[in-house]
């Protein structure tokens, strides 16, 4: 793992109140909460971009036939009787 490195920033005194309650609420220092934020929504971000990425190197058409060649894979069958959802009951 890379050595830490002492980084400042600035934010509103709102949000750093909100760190530190939630800090305090779950027993951790408030840096490893914002570290473990920061990773968390950080790769969420990289994944999304690489998703971005891989589909806009491709049709729509072309992925419409590969999800429809995936759902013809699926062997049909009956569906059970408690997962059929009654007509007179609405959702």
């Amino acid at each position: 793992m890379n050595r830490p490195q002492v980084v400042t920033i600035t934010m509103p005194l709102e949000l750093q109140n909100r760190l530190e309650r939630e800090a305090e609420h779950q027993c951790v220092p408030i840096n490893q909460l914002i570290n473990y934020l920061l990773t968390v929504q950080l790769t969420q971000l990289e994944t999304l971009s690489s998703l971005e990425e891989r589909l806009s190197q491709k049709s729509v058409p072309e992925l419409k036939a590969k999800v429809s060649a995936i759902l013809d894979d699926i062997p049909s069958r009956e569906v059970p009787a408690w997962d059929l959802r009654e007509s007179n009951h609405s959702i």
